[in-house]
């Protein structure tokens, strides 16, 4: 038998390159320095200045953390199907390592849907004596074009990857590029401009939180659809919806800040180069 190389290393009498083990093992480094603790925000401040805002800067937030309390629970209910299709997958990353970096973003999505709840229950007042009585109540202040994409569009994507009836490509284009990278995006720089001021200090650190997770779930994404090479439809109809996407805020987003995050899609997809278009300066 011939003397094996030191980068490679047997798997189930299989020859593995360690190399494939790159970029989980990078996405994994990140997570380990990101961990906090949804609990461990102070809210109590917040949950007093809450009725001295302005109405409408009330009402503005409202939509925002209310789609929050929704969007957060949607995506850590849906994002098993995405593990196993990378498991099953032919990739250039280990697949199994792979299906393991789904599972760490999971746990991000359950600590942020904790939090959001959190502030729905503590800030917002949303009445309800559970997580998902709150989630019903916030349902009323979020846009329909919201409600469809994460609770019609998600859940359809998900249902078709269990089946095997579409490809990992085709989901992560749904849900990190245009959800987080795009619907998530937008809201995130909403509400920490907004809170500048200090108003929310506890609301504004824990969406800083939020954020930085949010940051390495499109960059994983993006990852993701490099090893899969996405035909051309996938990626035209990807670029298509990015406006749309933003646009599900309605007016609670200011329209350059929605125009920013539609515009980050192509960049993204530029910088990968899956697309020549030039990234804008």
């Amino acid at each position: 038998m011939a003397e094996r190389e030191p980068w490679e290393r047997v798997v189930a009498g299989h020859f593995v390159l360690a190399k494939r083990s790159f970029w989980p093992n990078f996405f994994s480094k990140i997570v380990a320095r990101l961990q906090w603790n949804p609990g461990a925000i102070e809210l109590g401040p917040d949950a007093r200045a809450w009725s001295q805002l302005p109405p409408e800067r009330r009402e503005r937030l409202t939509t925002l953390l209310a789609g929050f309390c929704v969007a957060e629970d949607a995506v850590a209910e849906h994002l098993s199907p995405f593990a196993d299709a990378a498991r099953g997958g032919s990739l250039v990353s280990q697949e199994s390592l792979m299906a393991w970096v789904f599972f760490l973003q999971r746990r991000d999505e359950q600590r942020h849907a904790v939090l959001f709840d959190r502030i729905g229950a503590e800030v917002l007042g949303l009445p309800g004596d559970t997580a998902a009585d709150r989630r019903a109540a916030a349902r009323e202040y979020v846009p329909a074009a919201f409600l469809e994409l994460f609770e019609e569009r998600l859940p359809a994507v998900a249902e078709e990857l269990a089946a095997r009836r579409t490809g990992l490509a085709e989901g992560v284009s749904l849900y990190h590029m245009l959800l987080e990278g795009v619907v998530f995006d937008a809201g995130q720089h909403a509400l920490l401009e907004d809170l500048e001021d200090g108003a929310l200090p506890g609301v504004r650190a824990g969406v800083e939180r939020v954020e930085r997770d949010e940051r390495w779930h499109v960059g994983f994404g993006l990852r993701c659809l490099i090893e899969t090479r996405p035909s051309a439809d996938v990626l035209d109809d990807l670029l298509e919806r990015a406006e749309e996407a933003a646009a599900a805020w309605g007016d609670a987003v200011p329209e350059a800040t929605r125009t920013a995050s539609a515009s980050k899609v192509a960049h993204r997809l530029h910088v990968a180069r899956l697309i020549e278009t030039p990234a804008p300066a």
